[in-house]
């Protein structure tokens, strides 16, 4: 594993480290996570503490450190968890287990960073998985609350209700908000993913997610106070989420030079209807090379070709290079050798 006193390493073994970790990262299972639980609202969360990531999930790059994950790709964090409090895991645990109102089927993966994300800078979440940023101080529980249950709302969303545009209208129309709430220059608190995650842990969360009684928009109604929101979205999250399935795929032809075909069986009775494949190349550093939508489906196969060319349009060197192939809740891995 790579931690940060690796910095004076060899460039080899560094390589050959960070190949391994992507691969465990890559991994089904996850099978390095130290603390699962499972709470009687039907969520089960995975937790990654701050000094499991610190010791075995982090990896250097350009004197940077980053956690990979399928969900996100590589998330690179600051050089700042010396001086950083990260959430505890006590209470992040206590926050997923009063949410009520509810009970789910969701498996949600939660990282608790020793380090702030360079990019987004705070908590953030992605799919069905939660980072969780550190402060310039120790946070108190019900910040941490509100954090954990909020970005918990992301997740919901995601697991429950965007592949649904029908669930999407009905939340829309319920709570006044317009296509303009969609919009990606929309400011941060009348975004309608942001409103729905505020109503989510308004509604659901415990004592100390609500303890302050109000919701990021200060001028919309309360969600308490929209007649059938609160039914209508316990409703909704009552099913089993589609978490990612694990797919079977093949490169071909692999090696390339420089075209290569990734294709993914996908199972018989599985509507893709107007879904896009998205399909991202990583080079065995774990950065990300070249993302590719679109697709090609047909006799129940989705097919996704890359041209050896990272996101500039420049031709990437010879080597052995990583891939992830995403459809709606779909995911398969792989890796494609390009020889020049």
């Amino acid at each position: 594993m790579v931690n940060k006193g690796f910095r004076q390493g060899s460039v080899i073994t560094a390589a050959v480290t960070l190949l391994m970790c992507l691969m465990m990262c890559l991994t089904p299972g996850w099978a390095c996570a130290s603390e699962i639980h499972h709470f009687a609202n039907g969520i089960t969360a995975t937790i990654y503490t701050p000094d499991e990531i610190t010791d075995q999930w982090t990896t250097l790059e350009k004197g940077g450190t980053y956690l990979i994950h399928p969900a996100s790709g590589p998330v690179e964090l600051m050089d700042n968890s010396d001086v950083m409090y990260p959430f505890a895991v006590e209470d992040v645990i206590a926050a997923l287990a009063a949410i009520h109102g509810f009970v789910t089927d969701v498996d949600v993966d939660v990282f608790i960073l020793p380090a702030t994300p360079a990019k987004a800078g705070c908590s953030f979440a992605s799919r069905n998985t939660i980072f969780l940023a550190p402060g310039t101080g120790p946070a108190h529980p019900s910040t941490q609350a509100y954090v954990t249950v909020h970005e918990l709302g992301h997740v919901m969303t995601w697991a429950f209700i965007d592949d649904q545009p029908a669930r999407w209208k009905a939340y829309m129309d319920m709570r006044g908000l317009d296509e303009s709430s969609l919009a990606a220059n929309a400011s941060h608190a009348d975004r309608a993913r942001e409103i729905l995650a505020e109503d989510i842990r308004a509604l659901f969360g415990g004592h100390l997610a609500t303890v302050t009684g109000s919701i990021e928009n200060h001028y919309l109604v309360h969600p308490s106070r929209v007649e059938g929101l609160k039914e209508m979205l316990a409703e909704f999250f009552l099913g089993k989420d589609v978490s990612p399935v694990e797919i079977t795929s093949i490169a071909f032809p692999n090696p390339c030079n420089p075209r290569t075909t990734i294709e993914m069986l996908v199972p018989e009775g599985v509507a893709l209807d107007e879904q896009t494949g998205v399909l991202r190349i990583f080079d065995i550093r774990g950065s990300l090379v070249r993302t590719l939508t679109g697709g090609h489906v047909a006799n129940n196969r989705l097919a996704l070709q890359w041209d050896g060319s990272n996101s500039s349009g420049e031709v990437v060197s010879s080597g052995r290079y990583l891939y992830v192939l995403e459809i709606g809740k779909l995911v398969s891995k792989g890796a494609v050798t390009l020889v020049r």
